[in-house]
């Protein structure tokens, strides 16, 4: 088992990648305390949001929120759900504090909830959505992080890894606020990989491209009236790989970046997104007749 004994607390946990994260844990060995929001307020939340903006943690692929007691239950004592905001310290705070009554420490942080950015120009974002975006996605990481540091540094070291985007790496219109948090997120890592070093505390983060999550089912394209199936078949053929990203695919990339088989990485990215990204770094623009002949010169 890959993390035998570790105690970990996973952000965003109830549904998605961060569901994922947590079962792939536990199999590992992994003592789990997961986080997510109530039922009640991640419905009052995305009403809140509208159609600009997603949630990740707290909504079923049917449209409704997870029950983050009874996954706990059924993955067995090791795993504990704690109801939380993760843009209040307090909340926060209690989720780690639940760590180290229940298991006696933190060895791994994983800062995965996040809400979506929609599909939304810079123009036309509402001031308050822009705030939460930045709140849930950027704030919260910070406060994790926070937290998590001299809990990290008591147990002799640690890992965090955070879910960024491949948003964060290319600019994408209609991703304003979503694309700047999750670049933030990219750059408040490095800082923390090199705060932590002295400590072996280690920093990374993974981007995700298009993954089969709830978040991709309030497409506006399903409004549309296209349906799961042809939504997930155009996200396989929108990539070099011919295959629609599943949550499982992240939630091994953060398990790798978690174990000690990654000791000697830090302040990293890896990006998971069949190629996306690198197709688009190396695409070619069409020539320009007058750059290679010398004419307008």
């Amino acid at each position: 088992m890959r993390l035998k004994d570790k105690v970990a607390v996973i952000t965003g946990g109830a549904s998605g990648i961060g569901l994922s994260t947590v079962e792939l844990f536990v199999r590992e060995g992994a003592r789990v305390v997961f986080c997510d929001l109530a039922p009640q307020q991640g419905r009052a939340l995305a009403s809140t949001l509208g159609d600009a903006a997603r949630l990740h943690h707290s909504r079923r692929e049917q449209g409704g929120a997870h029950d983050g007691a009874a996954i706990a239950q059924r993955l067995g004592p090791d795993t504990v759900f704690v109801p939380a905001d993760v843009t209040d310290a307090a909340s926060l705070g209690q989720v780690m504090q639940t760590a180290v009554s229940r298991f006696g420490g933190l060895d791994i942080l994983v800062n995965n909830a996040g809400v979506g950015g929609g599909e939304i120009s810079i123009e036309a974002c509402p001031e308050d959505i822009f705030d939460r975006t930045i709140a849930v996605n950027l704030k919260a990481v910070w406060l994790g992080m926070k937290l998590a540091f001299p809990l990290l540094r008591a147990r002799g070291g640690g890992a965090i890894v955070t879910t960024s985007s491949i948003s964060a790496l290319r600019g994408m219109p209609g991703q304003g606020a979503y694309g700047a948090s999750k670049a933030g997120v990219l750059q408040l890592t490095r800082v923390a990989a090199m705060e932590g070093a002295r400590d072996l505390i280690r920093a990374n983060a993974v981007c995700p491209g298009g993954i089969v999550t709830p978040i991709i089912y309030d497409s506006p394209l399903l409004k549309q009236g296209f349906d799961r199936a042809l939504l997930t078949d155009a996200m396989a053929k929108a990539q070099p790989l011919p295959q629609a990203g599943q949550p499982e695919d992240i939630a091994h990339a953060i398990l790798w970046l978690a174990s000690s088989e990654s000791a000697f990485v830090t302040g990293q990215e890896v990006v998971v997104d069949g190629g996306l990204i690198a197709e688009f770094n190396t695409r070619q623009r069409a020539p320009d007749p007058k750059a290679r002949t010398g004419a307008g010169r």
